[in-house]
C-alpha cells in the first residue's frame, strides 16, 4: 500500500521580507533565496493517502451539516449577501482568526462535535450510514495519517489529519460545536438579546470570523475573552477598524453609515494570470477576461470604484498579451449582468452524477475527435443496458493537461525501500524540511514534532 507524501506550502503573504522585496522590485520575478521569516503550512498529500476514499465519503456525508451551522459562510457570494447596506455610525468592523485551527483540534472534542451535529440533524444523513460508522471512519482517518519522508515512515499522533479531504468539514463542525457554547455563555455574561444578535451576525469561513460590532470596546474585550475560554487549545487573534477591513478576498469599507465592498489584494499579489500565448485550449483563454471582470462586478458595489478596478484589470491582461477587443468585449458582457443575478447563489446540477467526461490529453496539433467519438454511440446502444445508461447529451468534452516544465523538473516522490519493515507505530521524529531548500529547519521541526512520531 502506498504512503502519502509530506510537503509544505510557503506562506509568502505573511513574510515581511518577501513583501518588501516585491514592493522594492516591481517585477514578475523577485529573487529572495532564504527569507528568515518564511513559514510553511505542513500538508500530507491527501489523494495519495490510503484513507483518501474513506475520507472523501465522510466529507460527502457530513458536508450537508455545515450549512446548518449558524455562522457558516460557504464562499464570497454567501458573505456578500450577508453584508448590510448600512449600519449605525458607531459600528466597528471586527475580524477574528483561530490560531492554527487544524493543529489544535483534539480528537475527543472533535468526535463530540461530530456526534452532536449528527444527533441534532440526523435527517440530513442517509439512513444507510449509521452514527457509529461515521465516528469509527473518522477515527480511522485521523489516527492513520501516515507518510514516507527521508527514508523513514511517520504517523501523525495528534490533532486533525492535514491534507485529508474531510478536514475542512470536520473543522467547520468542530467550531460550530464550540459556537453553541459561545452563544449560551454570551447570554449569561451579557443578555439574551445580545446572545441572539451574536447568533445572527457572527459569520465564519473555516478559521476566519467577521462581525459588525456596535457595542463598547469593554464589551468587545469581554467577548474576546469568552472566545479564548471556549477551549484551552483554541485561541483567537482579533483585528478591528472603523473604516475598512478585509475578509477572504473582499475589503469591507464603512463610509459614515454606508457599507460597500471592494476587492482585496494581498501585498504579495503580482496580478499574474495565464499568458495568452500559452498552449492551452482557446476557450479557456477567452473565458479568463470575462470571469475576472465578472468577479469584479460581483464584489465591487460602488460604480466609480468598479470602473477603476476594471481599468486595472485591463492593464493586467494587456501585460499578458490579451487582445484589446477580447478584454473590452468580456468587460462589457460582465457589466450587463444585473448585480442580483451576479450575487445569486449557485445551484448544483442534480444530474451531475450522470455526466460522462470524454477525456483526452490536450494538444493543439491533434484533431478534435470528440464529435467522431459521439457518432460511435449507436454501437454501444446495441446493448439494452448501455442504451439506458448512456445518452448523447450526458457526454461532455474534457481535456487533460499534458506534462509541463513544472511536472518534468519537479523531484519525484521518495521511493519506498523494498526491504524496509519499519512499523508506523515505532516511526521516529519528523524531518520536516530539506536543509538545501529552506533555512528555518530547527524552528519548524520543533513546532511540528509534537504532532508526529
Amino acid at each position: 500500500m502506498k504512503s502519502s507524501n509530506f510537503y509544505g506550502l510557503p506562506k509568502i503573504h505573511k513574510s515581511k521580507e518577501i513583501q518588501h522585496g516585491i514592493q522594492a522590485k516591481n517585477a514578475t520575478y523577485v529573487k529572495l533565496p532564504q527569507p528568515d521569516d518564511l513559514k510553511l503550512r505542513p500538508i500530507v498529500a491527501g489523494p495519495a493517502c490510503p484513507t483518501h476514499r474513506l475520507s472523501n465519503l465522510l466529507d460527502i456525508i457530513l458536508k450537508p451539516l455545515c450549512k446548518l451551522v449558524p455562522s457558516y459562510i460557504r464562499d464570497d457570494i454567501d458573505f456578500l449577501n450577508y453584508i448590510p447596506d448600512s449600519v449605525d455610525a458607531n459600528t466597528k468592523l471586527i475580524s477574528f482568526e483561530v490560531t492554527s485551527l487544524y493543529t489544535n483540534i483534539p480528537h475527543d472534542v472533535g468526535m463530540k462535535s461530530i456526534t452532536y451535529w449528527i444527533e441534532k440533524h440526523r435527517y440530513e444523513i442517509p439512513s444507510r450510514f449509521t452514527k457509529d460508522f461515521i465516528i469509527d471512519g473518522l477515527k480511522l482517518v485521523l489516527e492513520n495519517n501516515n507518510f514516507f519522508f527521508d527514508n523513514k515512515y511517520f504517523l501523525q499522533v495528534k490533532v486533525t489529519a492535514m491534507g485529508t479531504k474531510v478536514a475542512p468539514t470536520y473543522a467547520t463542525l468542530f467550531m460550530g460545536y464550540l459556537e453553541e457554547k459561545l452563544f449560551s455563555r454570551t447570554e449569561d455574561v451579557f443578555d439574551a438579546n445580545f446572545g441572539n444578535c451574536i447568533r445572527k451576525n457572527w459569520k465564519r469561513y473555516l478559521d476566519d470570523y467577521f462581525i459588525f460590532w456596535n457595542r463598547s470596546l469593554d464589551d468587545l474585550n469581554k467577548f474576546h475573552d469568552l472566545l479564548n475560554g471556549l477551549h484551552t487549545s483554541i485561541q483567537f487573534t482579533m483585528e478591528q477598524s472603523e473604516k475598512e477591513l478585509p475578509f477572504l478576498d473582499i475589503l469591507i469599507i464603512k463610509e459614515d453609515n454606508k457599507i460597500t465592498a471592494d476587492l482585496f489584494y494581498k501585498s504579495t499579489d503580482t496580478h499574474q494570470c495565464l499568458i495568452f500565448s500559452s498552449c492551452h485550449p482557446s476557450h479557456k483563454k477567452r473565458n479568463i477576461p470575462f470571469n475576472l471582470a465578472r468577479r469584479i462586478c460581483t464584489i465591487v458595489s460602488d460604480q466609480h470604484r468598479r470602473e477603476k478596478r476594471l481599468k486595472e484589470l485591463k492593464s493586467f491582461l494587456l501585460k499578458q498579451n490579451y487582445p484589446v477587443n477580447l478584454i473590452d468585449a468580456a468587460t462589457n458582457r460582465a457589466k450587463e449582468i444585473p448585480l442580483p443575478e451576479l450575487r445569486e447563489k449557485s445551484r448544483r446540477n442534480t444530474n451531475s452524477h450522470k455526466i460522462i467526461p470524454f477525456v483526452k490529453t490536450h494538444n493543439p496539433r491533434n484533431k478534435n475527435v470528440f464529435k467522431t467519438a459521439k457518432t460511435c454511440l449507436p454501437i454501444l446502444h446495441q446493448s439494452d443496458n448501455l442504451r439506458s445508461l448512456i445518452n448523447q447529451q450526458d457526454i461532455i468534452n474534457s481535456r487533460r493537461q499534458p506534462p509541463n516544465l513544472k511536472k518534468n523538473f519537479s523531484p519525484k516522490p521518495d521511493i519506498q525501500p523494498k526491504r524496509k519493515h519499519t512499523s508506523l507505530a515505532n516511526a521516529r521524529t519528523l524531518a520536516v524540511e530539506h536543509a538545501r531548500t529552506f533555512k528555518p529547519v530547527n524552528h519548524l521541526h520543533l513546532k511540528m514534532e509534537k504532532y508526529f512520531t
